[in-house]
């Protein structure tokens, strides 16, 4: 006699199928979902490789032009070796990522090398027969031209692929030589590249079909990666490189490896569930109650659970799309802060040329026109370090020590000194600060902003100028204090003064601050888990207090 199951274990069996299908449609959810993080990570990673890596090349190759117009620009011309080791020392002092410039004559030969010890260079050679076949069609290209050329990458010494950027140098129609930067390819990827890139991406580049460079060691692909390459092309000058971009092994491994995580629960959650469901099926005609009550404490987890999973996924997308803002930002601060020293260094370069060139025909208004230029500048340049400080902090951590504050603030004050001196300002230090722990370079620019902006805004007709540093406990914290007898400031400016740019009214007539000076101060601070306030009226002074975390005093 054929035994058919019983109803109950068909309606656990069921619920099981059920469950499992929701399970594994979950999961095939969350990986498309992960899959779909990964792409958009390569892109966005992609693409910032590829505008850091053209901003770099563009930036030097217009460094090397500079260079080039004004070599002629002086008479008489002057092509001797002083010369050019003083302007390749200055490609190298003020720009990372050349491994040698070289001078290169009409014909080829390279003479001149900078540095002298650098681990890949022509000295001695004749580049138009020791090269290979590209680079020699790219140097008879430029002579034949008399116009920039960037040359194919090809391997040099110690096996290193490099390339050169050939700049002619001609006067009066007639080619002197060419001023040659050289390039590694690894060395302008380790400037372009951030840590966080490297770590979770196997990166290739190639030129014209020939592999230039590769992050990843022979046979270290994995064929899950290969569906989610991001490409990029990179232009600069006449070059195109194509950029890849793999999920690493780690990487890979790390964002899926949760999807067996979230399948193995819900598995056995489900089994978990039909085993209780059948339970409760196999007593139903004795406890009635007992499994309509069970029922609805089940329906009711479930909702619970697929509304935290829900919350779930949306905090991650949110947090996901805040660091990925986060990360653009202060990316997009860092490369437009570090490509406005460009035109900065050309102007004052041009200032110093005029003042050498012309000293003795410039009247007195000019010499004035020349130094409001080169005030200008360095304002400018303060403006942008400001800026580059204020992106790091945070995001650039420096190593946390023991050190005495009493002496750190009496470096500061020593850096202050002849300001201090000038304007007669007496300060007044506590005997009693602390020994504290935490980054001894931030809160040094803490306190040197402080004393700056109390320095600053004294007023100029304070007949008794004077400034106190101190702590205090207060609430079973430290507090510490810069206090002044300045100018003052209403209370209506007081949660204005720490954003950045704000400048307040009388700040602007006593001072010639950048206004981020106290928004510097604040994020420091804040680094240190600390808070920081103010107390302050017009005419009287003001005093700033702050705080840091209690493990850190």
């Amino acid at each position: 006699m054929m035994t058919y199951p019983s109803r109950n274990m068909i309606l656990a069996v069921l619920a099981f199928g059920f469950f499992g299908c929701v399970t594994v449609a979950i999961w095939e959810t969350q990986r498309a979902h992960e899959r779909d993080i990964m792409i958009r990570h390569g892109e966005s990673s992609g693409e910032q490789l590829r505008i850091r890596m053209e901003g770099l090349m563009t930036a030097r190759m217009a460094s090397l032009n500079v260079v080039a117009d004004r070599w002629v620009e002086r008479k008489p011309y002057d092509f001797g070796e002083s010369r050019f080791y003083g302007f390749a020392q200055s490609l190298f002092r003020n720009y990372r990522g050349f491994a040698a410039v070289e001078w290169v004559e009409p014909d080829g030969f390279v003479p001149w090398v900078f540095p002298a010890d650098s681990v890949v260079h022509h000295r001695g050679e004749n580049i138009a027969l020791v090269a290979n076949s590209l680079c020699q069609a790219a140097l008879k290209h430029a002579r034949e031209s008399l116009s920039e050329v960037v040359t194919p990458s090809a391997e040099h010494q110690g096996g290193l692929m490099g390339f050169h950027v050939l700049v002619p140098v001609v006067v009066e129609g007639k080619l002197q030589g060419f001023l040659d930067g050289l390039f590694l390819v690894k060395e302008l990827m380790d400037l372009s590249m951030p840590p966080a890139i490297l770590e979770d991406f196997s990166i290739r580049l190639h030129e014209d079909n020939r592999l230039i460079y590769s992050n990843n060691p022979p046979g270290g692909d994995h064929q899950e990666a290969s569906g989610l390459r991001t490409q990029k092309h990179v232009l600069f000058g006449d070059r195109v490189w194509l950029l890849l971009l793999e999920p690493s092994a780690d990487y890979y491994a790390r964002v899926s490896g949760r999807h067996l995580d979230v399948l193995a629960f819900g598995l056995t959650f489900s089994v978990v569930l039909s085993i209780l469901l059948f339970s409760l099926l196999k007593r139903i005609d004795m406890v009635r109650e007992s499994r309509d009550q069970a029922l609805r404490e089940i329906s009711q987890r479930e909702r619970v659970e697929m509304a935290l999973r829900d919350n779930e996924k949306k905090l991650e997308s949110l947090l996901s799309e805040l660091a990925a803002k986060n990360l653009e930002m202060e990316s997009f601060v860092y490369t437009v802060s570090h490509d406005l020293k460009t035109p900065i260094v050309t102007i004052e370069g041009f200032i110093g040329a005029l003042r050498e060139d012309f000293a003795d025909r410039l009247p007195q208004t000019g010499e004035q026109y020349l130094q409001y230029m080169s005030d200008a500048a360095r304002k400018m340049e303060v403006l942008i370090s400001d800026l580059l400080n204020l992106s790091r902090i945070g995001r650039v951590t420096e190593t946390k020590e023991h050190f005495s504050l009493a002496d750190l603030v009496q470096q500061t004050l020593e850096t202050l000194r002849p300001q201090l001196k000038a304007r007669g300002i007496e300060v007044d230090v506590s005997s009693d600060l602390p020994v504290v722990y935490g980054e001894r370079k931030r809160i040094s620019q803490l306190f040197d902003n402080l004393l700056s902006n109390a320095i600053k805004y004294l007023g100029k007709d304070n007949p008794n100028p004077c400034i106190g540093l101190g702590c205090r406990e207060q609430a079973g914290e430290m507090v510490f204090f810069v206090r002044d007898n300045g100018i003052g400031i209403e209370e209506r400016y007081f949660s204005k003064i720490f954003q950045i740019f704000e400048r307040l009214p009388a700040a602007k007539q006593a001072g010639d601050g950048t206004g981020i000076g106290l928004t510097i101060v604040k994020r420091i601070v804040e680094s240190h888990g600390g808070r920081i306030w103010l107390e302050s009226q017009p005419g009287r002074g003001s005093t700033f207090f702050f705080t840091l975390a209690n493990k850190d005093v």
